[in-house]
This record gives structure tokens, sequence and C-alpha cells, in this order.
């Protein structure tokens, strides 16, 4: 008769680290334009801030105003050729009609004001959300990450075996 005893044991770890770190790169003409647009923004909500014209509205205002004078320049001494050729140069007629066209010079020079006031309170609000934009977004993509773990283990084993002497030799005759 026999007997054998047998046991093992084993254990282990590991550790793994990873870290990754991501940010663009800009041609010199992306970094220029940025910085174009930065201080083309802050140029524009200075300008609203101030409560003054951003000097592209003051042109389109100043241009549509000359439209409204010239229109209006000559129509004084018209009023007053077409009335005097009728008998009515001296009748007071002639002063009434420039007065009348005056004011309404007048009236379309402050529709015209008023008309580019509220051009201006518009831009000013697409530069105060381009600006907002442009000062809170990150541009480009920027990213880092990292990753760690660990594991570990033990493994244990035992194992016992027992034998009868002759029964091996029988059974390997059957």
């Amino acid at each position: 008769m026999g007997l054998s005893l047998g046991g093992s044991t084993s254990s282990g770890s590991s550790n793994a680290t990873n870290s990754t770190t991501q940010s663009n790169t800009y041609s010199p003409g992306q970094t220029s334009l940025q910085n174009q647009l930065g201080s083309s923004l802050s140029s524009g909500l200075t300008a609203a801030t101030n409560g003054t014209m951003s000097p592209g509205v003051a042109a389109q205002e100043t241009a549509s105003a000359d439209q409204i004078n010239k229109t209006s320049a000559g129509t004084g001494s018209r009023i007053s050729q077409f009335l005097a050729a009728r008998g009515f140069g001296k009748s007071g007629a002639t002063g009434s009609a420039g007065l009348q066209t005056e004011l309404a010079r007048q009236s379309s020079l402050a529709g015209n004001n008023a008309n580019f006031a509220q051009v201006q309170q518009g831009v000013n609000s697409q530069n105060l959300l381009s600006s907002l934009n442009y000062a809170l977004t990150s541009m480009g993509m920027t990213g880092s990450g990292s990753a760690s773990g660990s594991s570990s283990g033990t493994s244990f084993g035992a194992g016992a075996t027992f034998g009868l002497p002759g029964v091996q030799s029988q059974l390997s005759q059957i």
C-alpha cells in the first residue's frame, strides 16, 4: 500500500499605467486669422458698450443720408421755378413749399438715423454672441486621459493518491 501527498501555491500581481495627451497644431495662417477675429470682435464689443456705431454701419448710414440730401438738394429751386411759371412766385407759396421740402428732408434723415440705430443693435447682438463663443469655447480639440489598473491572485492546489499493492497490476491485465 502506498500513499502520496502533494501541494502547490502560486501568487502574482501586475500594474499598468497609460497616459495620453492630445492638442491641436494650427498653421500660421490659422493663428493669424484667430488673432484678427479676436481683435475684430473686441473692437465691435467696445463700440457696443460705448454706444458708438461700428465702422461698417456708420458708413452705410452716411451713404444713405447723402442720398437723401442729394435727392432733396435741387427740390427748392425746382419748386420756385414751377410756382413762378404759374404766377405764384410772390404769393408766399414758394416759402411754404420750401419749408415743407425741408421738413420732409429732416424727417427722412431722422428715419435714416433710427433705421441704422436698429441695424447697429442687431450687429451688437451678433458681436456679443460671437464674442462669447470666441472667449468661452476652446478652439480646436484638446484632450488628455489616463488609465491605470492592477490585478493580483493566489492559487492553491493539493492532491493525494492512494494505491494498494497488486491492485494496480491486476487492473492493468484487465
